[in-house]
């Protein structure tokens, strides 16, 4: 019997036709790919959720120089609400830290008032306030001995010049007190360093004057011309001017222009003069002639600022009375001069104080000037060129 060779027939790929077996690889090698793809994202997936959750996105601790500043405060409701694990995926090892909140998250607790002086609004006109101004601002008056003169001065014209009025605070005495026009721009500025150096302040108040088509008294002048609404427009204007002043004169740094039919001597000017002393403020008349009826203080002499140091310094040393007899003067002085500073203050600390003391010219302070005080006022103290 012949051997039978051994079954030839082909198994279950080879008779598969050409494209059934591409077909096999292509699905083969897709399934084999997509695999490898989810276990490639599957393996690069947990560092970023850990990264979500690492301690770096905690805010920092401060450091131990600054743990004085950490301040705890309660958790919000909002935020102490549970995360669902759908919004951030769970670590594998929780990581534990304190809730711990920056002292720059913690609004700043209220602090004391700075004690640093800073320059405050001066008060207003009135009399209480005028009357503790005084007292703040105005050094006690010295004593003055029964053998010397008391002298007060005023400087005229102060305030236009920034140098000039350093020069003043700086080289010239507190006692002597500064005249301000109501003009100056700055006028409460310069009021505030004359009162930070204890100096009193008067300001100018401008009226016709006896020569009116010589003196120009500025757009706000009160006197012949006015009518009484006028009038009080006007003094209302140099009130809001003076404010904090110790008190008003009538004299300016062109010398006291109201004798001899100036406003300030006629009837006409007793409603305004009243209105000043109910405010509570002084009256300084520029001279005795003024006729003043209100409390205040009357001009004795006067100094030409614009005159040159010889003729300076001479007046200054005829100011005091040639019998040795102690007496009052106020003394005038204006407008102010880099020549008139300095010649004033070489004589203010030469050897003629030796025979005055130097007050503040409210030391004079009086009701009202009447015929018999002003036979005592110095006669031949001559009144300052207009």
């Amino acid at each position: 019997m012949q051997n039978r060779p051994a079954s030839s027939r082909a198994g279950l790929w080879q008779r598969l036709p050409v494209i059934g077996r591409l077909l096999i690889a292509f699905w083969a090698v897709l399934l084999a790919g997509g695999a490898g793809a989810a276990a490639f994202l599957f393996h690069h997936q947990k560092p970023v959720v850990l990264a979500t959750i690492t301690p770096s996105a905690r805010p920092e601790v401060p450091s131990a120089q600054n743990a004085s500043s950490i301040v705890s405060t309660p958790v919000p409701k909002e935020a102490a609400r549970p995360v669902s694990p759908s919004e951030v995926p769970q670590p594998a090892t929780p990581v534990a830290a304190p809730t711990v909140i920056p002292a720059k998250a913690v609004p700043p607790t209220p602090t004391a008032p700075s004690t640093a002086v800073t320059q405050q609004a001066l008060p207003s006109v009135s009399s209480s306030a005028a009357a503790s101004s005084a007292a703040v601002v105005r050094p006690p008056s010295p004593a003055v001995p029964a053998d010397k003169t008391a002298i007060a001065i005023v400087l005229q014209g102060f305030g236009y010049s920034d140098a000039l009025t350093y020069d003043v605070l700086s080289r010239i005495p507190a006692p002597v007190a500064v005249g301000i026009s109501p003009y100056v721009s700055n006028i409460g500025d310069i009021a505030a360093r004359a009162h930070a150096s204890h100096r009193e302040v008067y300001v100018t108040l401008p009226m016709q004057s006896a020569h009116p088509e010589r003196v120009d008294e500025g757009s706000h002048a009160l006197g012949y011309g006015n009518s009484a609404a006028d009038d009080q427009r006007e003094l209302e204007w140099c009130l809001s001017r003076a404010t904090g002043a110790e008190g008003l004169t009538d004299a300016s740094e062109n010398g006291d222009d109201q004798p001899g039919g100036g406003y300030a001597t006629s009837p006409d000017f007793a409603p305004i003069a009243s209105i000043i002393s109910n405010k509570g403020l002084l009256y300084l008349a520029g001279s005795a002639q003024d006729g003043r009826r209100t409390r205040g203080m009357t001009a004795t002499s006067w100094i030409d600022g614009d005159a040159d140091a010889a003729t300076v310094d001479s007046r200054l040393a005829a100011l005091l009375p040639q019998d040795g007899k102690p007496t009052k003067i106020l003394l005038m002085v204006g407008p102010v001069t880099p020549v008139m500073i300095d010649r004033l203050a070489n004589w203010l600390k030469g050897p003629a104080a030796g025979s005055f003391v130097l007050v503040p010219p409210s030391s004079f302070v009086d009701s009202g000037i009447g015929n018999d005080q002003a036979t005592n006022l110095l006669s031949s103290s001559p009144v300052a060129p207009l």
